[in-house]
């Protein structure tokens, strides 16, 4: 009767013992959060593109059953959508979003982010009216390009995206100084600044809900 009792003892130990030399499971705390920041970046860019809820709860499941298919079979989400969340979001939105739609959202974004600009220089230099010289037009110009380039490509700029625009914006305001001078080409009042940000406040609202909804997402 001892032996018996020393024997389950030795095997509960020999469990015990071996149990830490297990494989760890792919399915594990890491992978899930993985799966769940990818699928919170996608949820933000879709919001922000204006996918409607239909569609993006459909995108949603079929993005979260790849992603544990993958994980079954010991693939990281990466695997699935690449090292640029934002811009595999970007490209399944484009193939889902009507063309119209994507139109009027560039329609009304592009004046919003030049309207942006121009205030934030209205303030900058304290004045109801703008003096655009060539060096600025240029440097407007690099910016309002590389933000609508982005825009289509990945959703957002991001901090390194922005630094990266305005270096380029810099660069060619100087060669538009040395090309042009500064001359007065025309002046912009405040109020067609305003106009401007009016059609893509809609827009801008919906983008600050989204990265909310994203960052709070991906927290969780």
């Amino acid at each position: 009767m001892t032996d018996q009792k020393t024997s389950k003892t030795s095997a509960r130990d020999g469990a015990t013992a071996t149990a830490p030399e297990l494989e760890p499971d792919p399915g594990g705390a890491a992978p899930t959060a993985e799966r769940a920041r990818v699928l919170a970046i996608c949820r933000s860019n879709w919001e922000y593109r204006g996918i409607d809820d239909a569609s993006m709860r459909e995108m949603l499941a079929e993005l979260s059953a790849h992603l544990e298919e993958a994980a079954a079979a010991g693939r990281s989400a990466q695997d699935v959508v690449g090292p640029d969340a934002k811009a595999f979001a970007a490209t399944w939105a484009r193939a889902r979003a009507p063309l119209h739609r994507r139109v009027l959202r560039m329609a009304a974004l592009t004046p919003f982010v030049l309207g942006s600009l121009l205030f934030l220089t209205h303030l900058i230099d304290r004045t109801l009216t703008l003096s655009i010289e060539g060096p600025r037009l240029a440097f407007y110009a690099v910016i309002l390009a590389g933000t609508v380039a982005v825009e289509i490509k990945r959703g957002s700029l991001g901090l390194k995206g922005w630094l990266l625009v305005g270096g380029a914006g810099l660069a060619f305001a100087q060669i538009a100084s040395s090309l042009f001078g500064d001359d007065t080409f025309f002046r912009v009042p405040l109020w067609v600044t305003l106009l401007l940000m009016v059609p893509g406040l809609p827009y801008a609202y919906v983008d600050t809900r989204a990265r909310r909804a994203g960052a709070a997402a991906g927290a969780r």
